[in-house]
């Protein structure tokens, strides 16, 4: 290992991996000796400037401190910068210079999430950050009553005043609605409900024709009509569906706040009912992309000799993804009876999850007629729970003011595969008004209810 990497560095430049249970994990000291090297590094690029708030953060550290020189910087502020990363890992992953093979192996989310552990760890993490839902009544989904009663109530400028104060989430913040019935109370009624004991199913190709639906916290709760969707279009392909089980939450907001290991036992939680589907032939597709990156990337990560998480990580797919693969099979039905004229699509980055998954959902809205997909790239430093929060709010809608006005050229619909960036996106169109009054408002789909659209189901 190269000479720059003593001192506890090594954490960051391996990344997670088994790391993160040994001793000095959480030395503060040692962490904030690794986030001086890799600040160090960055502060000589700056090739990340643009990519979110920890950089321009940090950047303006250094630039305001009394020789213009990192060394200037109060080690003492290192800490609070983990507050603005989100771990998307748009920085590391075919982006950094510096990451490995390159002798510095410089790691900033590994970075970051060392930081964030730390401060849980000391106790700094207040009540804001550990915010854990999009919706402060999540737990009332599914009951239509009470669920009309709680959407009524949140539309409320004073009630969401109220909710600034106690929860952190910005009044002007976009909030979802939470859903009368939750998709898996939905789901049984459309396919038969995950049996205990899932029978071996048969493979035609490389493709199983076999799907259990991991359907996330955000699709049950809040916009099932996405589940619906995807079963829909598994079953006009021919493709038999099951639910896999909701253990419990995927352990994304845990992750986020530092809090590894409870991250690791909210997300391990999932693994044995996923890996009988996994066993038993079943590829496991998820609408929700965050969800499927915690499956794929960030748990195999922190125990990657643990087979089962293996097992359930290599099951794991896109349903763009799948989608595709079906076609490059021929077995995807491509008898498609409606337009969708132009569609914005924006490409997700979600840190190598699904690398190809804009490619997968560009080329599957191709293959409907008449149909152009604009793609629109751009930085994800404006969503997720992070741009949502009091303190970051304004930030957010500036970082994604870029994106926000590509998206709002003309189009039919506006579309990209996380729903939840979706929403932030539109809701930035609307708060900025950016779209003429003579030109068509696109309408926001996600890519799974274009295609069940143009199937015509």
């Amino acid at each position: 290992m190269a000479q720059a990497l003593v001192d506890g560095s090594a954490h960051e430049a391996l990344g997670l991996s088994v790391t993160w249970a040994s001793p000095d994990y959480l030395d503060e000291q040692q962490c904030l000796a690794s986030m001086e090297r890799v600040f160090d590094v960055c502060a000589s690029c700056r090739r990340c400037l643009s990519l979110c708030s920890t950089f321009p953060a940090l950047f303006d550290l250094i630039d305001e401190s009394d020789d213009s020189e990192l060394r200037s910087v109060p080690k003492s502020r290192y800490l609070n910068l983990a507050d603005q990363c989100h771990l998307c890992d748009q920085c590391h992953v075919g982006h950094c210079p510096y990451s490995a093979p390159h002798p510095q192996q410089i790691n900033f989310p590994a970075t970051m999430l060392r930081a964030k552990a730390v401060k849980f760890a000391k106790g700094s993490v207040s009540y804001t950050n550990a915010f854990e839902r999009h919706h402060p009544f999540s737990h009332l989904a599914g009951i239509p009553v009470v669920t009309a009663l709680a959407n009524t109530i949140v539309d409320s400028s004073a009630v969401r005043k109220l909710m600034e104060r106690m929860t952190g989430v910005d009044a002007q913040a976009w909030l979802p609605k939470l859903a009368k019935r939750t998709f898996l109370a939905q789901a049984s009624s459309l396919i038969m409900a995950n049996p205990s004991q899932a029978a071996v199913v048969a493979d035609h190709g490389q493709v199983p024709r076999q799907v259990a639906i991991f359907a996330g916290c955000y699709v049950n709760l809040y916009e099932p009509e996405i589940g619906r969707d995807l079963i829909q279009v598994l079953q006009h392909n021919d493709i038999e569906c099951v639910i896999a089980n909701l253990e419990g939450c995927c352990g994304q907001a845990k992750l986020t706040m530092g809090d590894i290991s409870g991250f690791a036992t909210v997300a391990r939680a999932n693994i044995p009912s996923l890996l009988a589907l996994a066993e038993s032939g079943y590829a496991i597709v998820s609408p929700s992309p965050s969800c499927a990156r915690i499956f794929t990337h960030k748990l195999p990560a922190l125990f990657p000799a643990d087979t089962d998480i293996q097992r359930v990580k290599d099951a794991f797919w896109a349903p763009t993804e799948y989608l595709v693969a079906l076609h490059g099979e021929g077995a995807l039905r491509i008898d498609f009876v409606n337009t969708l004229g132009k569609v914005n699509y924006h490409e997700p980055f979600l840190g190598g999850a699904h690398l190809g998954i804009a490619r997968h959902t560009e080329t599957l809205l191709g293959l409907v007629p008449d149909t152009k997909v604009n793609v629109v790239k751009g930085s994800p430093g404006f969503g997720s729970h992070w741009g949502n929060q009091r303190e970051d709010y304004p930030v957010a809608i500036k970082l994604g003011q870029r994106v926000f006005r590509q998206m709002a050229e003309p189009a039919d619909y506006l579309t990209t595969d996380c729903q939840l960036t979706g929403r932030q996106i539109a809701w930035g169109i609307e708060i900025l008004d950016l779209v003429q009054t003579s030109d068509k408002k696109p309408e926001l789909a996600h890519p799974l209810t274009l295609l069940r659209m143009a199937y015509g189901l």
